[in-house]
């Protein structure tokens, strides 16, 4: 896409977020420190607005800072919903604002989460190439380093006749070359993901409204996955901003709200999950 373009999707992206913090969140606020109303739908309500506030700070203001400190607030109350319900669907791209906020905690929090892929039900789409599952789960073996288990599951699939989804074959092709530690073909699959032709259908999907306008999505979490793990790929693309990739945590990060402070990250699961409970530390992936 060219630059023109690129520059009137932000515009447009950009005023589809300031239209989405125009509420300010203050209601959802309100029933959360009050305990009133639905905890799930205001914390939903709420990770959307920190979500786009993240957004802002770096498309409209050029502040990295708020940028990354929306981006960690957006991840936490994230997190938070998913005390209420640790079996929910956690696919690759729930990892998006916790790698932006460069948190370790966060991170290490978001690595660890597996849940969703070890529960009666989902054990054989987590292993089936057909099934969503299985893309989920390589964004989790590639935070954690697996490389054989992740260059194994790459192979299958790019081995495989795929005709359901084939448009996500590109992204396993950038997990074998991470598994394999090859920085070259790393970018060039993202500078094809980041390409106009595949730019237009990978940029639009249903949980992409805020973002759509302004980068491609999985090629921005890819490319900071790569960094985390000391592979410091360009993308010469727009679609993933140059600045956000190194990682470069905040001095501090703070919880603007007294409902947050309460909540420790790595409070146990309850109800049966505890055991399932992400830990402080360099705890290795359940599988």
């Amino acid at each position: 896409m060219p630059n023109q373009e690129y520059e009137e999707s932000v515009a447009s992206g950009i005023a589809h977020l300031v239209g989405h913090t125009k509420h300010n969140g203050e209601n959802a606020i309100r029933h959360l420190t009050n305990g009133t109303g639905s905890r799930r739908g205001c914390l939903g309500t709420l990770t959307s607005y920190a979500q786009a506030k993240s957004l802002l700070a770096w498309f409209a203001e050029h502040d990295l800072r708020a940028h990354k400190q929306w981006a960690y607030v957006a991840a936490k109350l994230n997190r938070m919903n998913f005390q209420l319900s640790p079996a929910d669907w956690f696919p690759a791209y729930e990892h998006l604002y916790a790698l932006l906020s460069d948190n370790p905690e966060i991170v290490n929090w978001y690595r660890q989460h597996t849940v969703s892929y070890f529960i009666a039900g989902e054990i054989d789409d987590r292993d089936n190439p057909k099934q969503a599952a299985f893309h989920g789960y390589q964004a989790l073996l590639a935070l954690n380093g697996e490389w054989e288990l992740l260059a194994q599951r790459c192979e299958q699939i790019l081995a495989m006749d795929i005709k359901k989804d084939k448009r996500y074959l590109i992204d396993h092709r950038f997990y074998l070359a991470l598994a394999k530690g090859d920085k070259a073909a790393m970018e060039s699959v993202l500078n094809e993901l980041t390409s106009p032709k595949i730019a237009r259908q990978r940029n639009v999907e249903q949980a992409f409204g805020l973002t759509e306008r302004l980068i491609a999505t999985h090629a921005t979490i890819y490319a900071k996955i790569a960094w985390r793990h000391g592979y410091e790929v360009e993308v010469d693309s727009p679609w993933v901003p140059r600045e956000w990739l190194p990682i470069r945590p905040l001095d501090r990060y703070d919880d603007p709200w007294p409902f947050m402070k309460d909540f420790d990250l790595y409070q146990p699961f309850e109800d049966g999950w505890a055991d399932w409970s992400p830990v402080p530390g360099d705890r290795k992936l359940i599988r």
